[in-house]
């Protein structure tokens, strides 16, 4: 594949013979032209394969807002939510379908090289109300400004709800009103910081599965 820094009239878009002209990312490029191939035979383990990239595809959805905040500091030549399929699809689903395995502590809403919170507990103040609690651990390399970044997630109706920012990671505690929906469920729970311009994130802290009160 070769790039187009410059044409002779500017990027190349569309068929040309052989090649197609198109961009990705703001970057113009020529590629081959595929050629069309009737009802290709795929192996069982390629097929298998496919299911599980549309699966985590699939899953990955409820945590979309999140995940785009947490990890657009990797998103180098490619998405946010490309980097975070990358980044939990062996780690977090293991197996091929229709038995896949999901392990939720390795879960990551953000991933970078900010300092996280420390010491975070949980708790509920009320059946909708959960209290959430950290020590401040500012020092080099952080700022009063950092941003806090909780989600919570139901197995049962594949829903996440939680918030990104208005709260800082010197406020050390801070008290979140679930979706009615999820009220009495139980909740997987991650937090991560971001800072206040978005160009540095944490990686994420599994609080567990929080039983309903």
């Amino acid at each position: 594949m070769a790039k187009i820094k410059q044409g002779l009239f500017g990027p190349l878009t569309g068929k040309l013979g052989s090649v197609v002209g198109s961009s990705w990312m703001g970057i113009p490029y020529l590629k081959k032209a595929q050629k069309y191939v009737k009802n290709p035979k795929r192996s069982p383990a390629q097929k298998a394969n496919n299911q599980k990239f549309a699966y985590v595809n699939e899953w990955l959805v409820p945590f979309h807002a999140y995940i785009v905040i947490g990890f657009d500091t990797l998103a180098i030549g490619k998405t946010a939510l490309a980097a975070a399929l990358s980044s939990v699809y062996n780690t977090v689903f293991s197996g091929t379908m229709p038995e896949l395995a999901i392990d939720y502590s390795q879960m990551q809403i953000s991933k970078g090289s900010l300092r996280g919170l420390s010491n975070v507990t949980l708790s509920y103040v009320e059946p909708h109300l959960i209290d959430i609690r950290w020590d401040d651990n500012s020092g080099p390399y952080t700022h009063f400004d950092d941003q806090v970044m909780a989600v919570f997630y139901n197995e049962e109706l594949k829903v996440t709800d939680g918030f990104i920012g208005n709260v800082n990671r010197t406020d050390r505690a801070y008290q979140f009103a679930l979706d009615p929906q999820l009220i009495g469920k139980p909740l997987h729970a991650y937090i991560a910081t971001t800072s206040f311009n978005r160009k540095k994130a944490s990686d994420t802290i599994y609080l567990g599965l929080l039983p309903p009160l």
